[in-house]
């Protein structure tokens, strides 16, 4: 994945800037909500010795300059490398909104001590100052906290993530700042109800204070009460929806596994109802599409399959390859005297005995990245080097071939044991240019080789019978075969030379080997 950085350097220079006009219109706010003042010449004296100190200004700066540093630090830090910016791009909003937070309670601490100073040195009562002092950083804290996050979080979902991860799959981090929606529930609550209860609740006590009124405690309680029943509200709600959202996902993750039964038992007649009747129809689609898959895999060779599936026999437009030319190794192996052999069995018995057969030969065969093109009656037609290609389809098709006996003895071995008759094979093999694609009709098409090679592999099967083997490799074969044998791969054993034949359809005899 490539990642353009210059962009999001420019994304993030945006949200530092969000950062600072959040933060400007953060100090805007307390100064129009009324605070309790309590004795007004105290609060002149205070007001006194900020001025003569330069106080206000200076921890004012001290505000701005927190998020401005952090932002900057964060920025620098994840743009070390690019393992760094996919771990730490989706928590830029919560790291750079936080970051005004911080400053606001840096702006409170810094002031703090001239209070104290005050108290002591000019006799100034502290109360109302601290409680004033703590309001206006709390107030402008959450104003900028909640502007810079909300502006921060939805550019970033919509402009910034997208671009980065155009597939999904974000990582998180193993300690992560980003809220979770349970996370953001809660902070709407903050923000809807906490916030303007709280600013609201103050102003009013600000203006009992103000006018020398007792202040009253029963609006205290009922405004109390009332963010409790908005934060009970808002838990259930988040239930409500995060409920059906861990089913969903663990569903899905069950799904991602390969179990295709999966069900959630979401039901309600909202969007999070529509959304699980959705999942429960595409986990039907997909079992049905993976029993299609699985027919279809013992219908054709698994490899064509997958090969086909994936679009790689398609072309850009869509239209079906008609194919490629390329060199393969073709493999055709034949049971000797089959036909007056199966004459004398039951017509189950030789289905039974061919399908037993198949299995353990095609096991080798596809041991070595060779596929089953298509049974013949009682043969196999088998291609090394298509459609997936191969570094040496010969030595792949001989080293099956060799396994092929093997297996035959051990199927012959267990159909003694059960008093069925023994069989015999022989097997060509040849390499050599051929026509290879899907071939057929409009409503019905096949994978499969064309050409000279697949003629030639199927006439050196055919003469086993003439010089009594099991097994004739071809020149060509053989050429690929010693270019493949070398010291690390002694389990080639060396040819033998069998004779100079004449094949059907060649002008010229072909050298053709044994082992």
């Amino acid at each position: 994945m490539q990642i353009d950085k210059k962009f999001i350097s420019r994304m993030t220079h945006i949200y530092g800037l969000i950062v600072v006009v959040s933060n400007i219109l953060a100090v805007i706010v307390p100064t129009v909500v009324s605070t309790p003042l309590g004795d007004s010449e105290n609060m002149r004296r205070w007001s006194e010795f900020l001025s003569s100190t330069n106080l206000a200004d200076f921890s004012i700066v001290a505000a701005f300059s927190v998020p401005t540093v952090v932002c900057f630090s964060y920025s620098s830090r994840i743009f070390k490398s690019e393992e760094k910016i996919t771990r730490s791009v989706a928590e830029i909003p919560s790291v750079f909104s936080i970051s005004s937070l911080i400053g606001w309670n840096l702006y409170y601490l810094l002031e703090t001590p001239f209070v104290i100073y005050a108290k002591i040195h000019l006799g100034i009562r502290i109360k109302g100052i601290l409680i004033s002092s703590w309001m206006f950083a709390l107030f402008s804290g959450l104003t900028a906290w909640t502007i810079s996050y909300l502006a921060i979080e939805i550019l970033n979902r919509t402009v910034l993530l997208p671009k980065v991860f155009p597939e999904g799959h974000i990582r998180r981090n193993s300690f992560s700042v980003r809220p979770v929606f349970k996370h953001l529930l809660l902070f709407c609550f903050v923000v809807s109800s906490v916030f303007p209860s709280t600013l609201l609740l103050t102003s009013l006590i600000s203006v009992q204070v103000n006018n020398s009124l007792p202040v009253h405690a029963g609006i205290i309680f009922i405004t109390a009460l009332l963010l409790l029943l908005a934060l009970a509200i808002t838990l259930a709600l988040s239930r409500i929806i995060i409920r059906p959202l861990n089913e969903l996902t663990e569903a899905a993750g069950r799904i991602k596994d390969g179990d295709y039964k999966t069900r959630v038992s979401i039901v309600t007649n909202d969007e999070l109802g529509t959304l699980a009747d959705s999942f429960n129809d595409m986990a039907d689609s997909l079992a049905e599409k993976e029993f299609m898959r699985d027919t279809f895999g013992k219908v054709v060779d698994p490899e064509v399959r997958d090969y086909l599936m994936k679009g790689a026999g398609k072309s850009a437009l869509g239209e079906p390859l008609r194919g490629e030319t390329r060199t393969v190794t073709v493999l055709f192996c034949d049971i000797r005297n089959f036909t007056a052999m199966s004459e004398k069995m039951a017509a189950a018995d030789v289905v039974s005995l061919l399908n037993r057969y198949f299995t353990e030969l095609g096991k080798c065969i596809t041991a070595h990245h060779g596929i089953i093109n298509k049974y013949i009656g009682d043969a196999i037609m088998a291609i090394f080097g298509a459609p997936m290609e191969s570094d040496n389809s010969a030595r792949d098709a001989f080293t099956a071939a060799l396994e092929m006996r093997d297996a035959l003895e051990r199927v012959n071995a267990v159909f003694k044991t059960e008093g069925r008759p023994q069989l015999n094979f022989g097997i060509g093999i040849h390499t050599g240019p051929v026509f290879a694609g899907t071939i057929g009709a409009e409503s019905r098409m096949e994978y499969t080789v064309i050409g000279d090679t697949v003629n030639t592999a199927s006439r050196l099967e055919a003469l086993c019978k003439a010089y009594k083997v099991d097994l004739l490799v071809s020149e060509a074969a053989a050429h690929h075969l010693d270019s493949a044998r070398t010291e690390d791969n002694p389990q080639i054993p060396p040819l033998v030379f069998v004779a100079e034949a004449e094949i059907r359809g060649k002008s010229e005899p072909m050298r053709i080997f044994t082992a």
